[in-house]
């Protein structure tokens, strides 16, 4: 597993995003976001469960959309298995994002 994802997993579930944040919040964004900029894709399976499990309850300074992005990369050939990474997602929010965005996908692949 990649150094990045493994600091990612010890920084833990992002917070919310909050009015009362205060600018000291400006540090933890920005570790966030330069150690998922380094994430190359496609990632494993495994990266995936750790990184779906960090997802913020609402948002987090817009890094919840870096956190889809490499989530969705990951190549998994049974559909079961993605759906069990999807409903692994600790935030009801993103887990209905993901459930959502994956039922359009293989709505697409149905016409195509």
């Amino acid at each position: 597993m990649r150094n990045e994802i493994l600091q990612l997993k010890d920084l833990g579930r992002m917070p919310n995003e909050s009015i009362n944040d205060t600018e000291s919040i400006d540090e933890l964004v920005n570790t966030y976001d330069a150690l998922l900029e380094q994430i190359q894709l496609p990632i494993s399976f495994d990266e995936a469960m750790v990184l779906v499990q960090i997802f913020p309850e609402n948002a987090f300074y817009d890094l919840q959309w870096s956190l889809l992005k490499l989530v969705e990369s990951v190549c998994v050939d049974d559909e079961n298995k993605y759906i069990q990474l999807i409903n692994s997602c600790p935030s009801q929010e993103w887990r209905d994002t993901l459930n959502a965005r994956y039922a359009n996908y293989k709505k697409a692949q149905e016409v195509n």
